[in-house]
């Protein structure tokens, strides 16, 4: 099972070294780790040029949905299977890999998220917002799907790429180059009964002392999380059948 773990990069220069002493503390047994500069200016650009880990260079920020776009098109060139990312903020542990991708290794699932609210899961210092306002997008997306997700926002994630080389849908679409890739491709493995999807219990750690904790901007960031779980639901493309 080829596997790639995708980290964009933007602008992270306090929070990525150590998401970089992790990833070398705790190599993952073949596993490609790539991570996408996207337009940092802040130091972290030159973090990932050293690192030596595979690289894609972006100029310009155009969203974290083009970086995951670049990013599966680089993957789909190698011909890697399995698609994973973490953030490089230092909220997801590179340790917790091995269970978000365990579902997919035993053929149980074809989409993997993780859930800081599921037992064994943990959040520490979850800021109050995030508290009481991640169970609201619970329930939206539970009413439009009919199912019910313990953690519907969390990054922490792995599918098979064989689902995007499936898509009737335009992955590409500019409109997605923000949040909408990540929730309108969750959207559409909900709304397909012949994809299998599960929930892992992972940590996402916070910073204490009322630091910052995120870059998503207040109404039109939040707006851009919300929309494409509607258009996925109503707008009539899924995958085509598994060969």
């Amino acid at each position: 099972m080829k596997t790639l773990l995708f980290i964009p990069v933007y602008n992270q220069i306090d929070e990525f070294p150590l998401v970089l002493q992790e990833l070398r503390a705790q190599p993952q047994s073949g596993i490609t780790v790539l991570l996408v500069n996207n337009g940092s200016s802040d130091g972290s650009e030159r973090l990932v040029r050293e690192s030596g880990f595979d690289y894609i260079d972006l100029a310009k920020n155009l969203g974290i949905g083009h970086s995951f776009m670049k990013a599966t098109e680089w993957a789909m060139e190698r011909g890697f299977e399995v698609f994973s990312v973490i953030a490089s903020n230092g909220k997801m542990l590179p340790a917790e890999l091995p269970r978000v991708l365990e579902p997919i290794a035993d053929g149980r699932a074809d989409y993997v998220t993780g859930s800081r609210f599921l037992p064994g899961g943990d959040s520490p210092n979850l800021p109050s917002f995030r508290k009481h306002s991640i169970p609201m997008v619970n329930v939206f997306v539970g009413l439009m799907y009919g199912i019910k997700l313990t953690d519907a926002t969390c990054g922490y994630k792995a599918y098979r790429l064989d689902l995007l080389k499936r898509a009737e849908f335009n992955w590409k679409a500019s409109w997605l180059n923000t949040y909408g890739f990540e929730y309108y491709l969750y959207g559409k493995v909900l709304r397909d009964p012949g994809v299998r999807h599960v929930e892992v219990p992972i940590t996402m750690r916070y910073p204490g002392g009322g630091r910052r904790y995120s870059k998503i901007k207040p109404f039109k960031g939040w707006y851009e999380m919300l929309k494409p779980w509607v258009l996925a639901r109503i707008d009539g493309k899924g995958f085509n059948p598994a060969p």
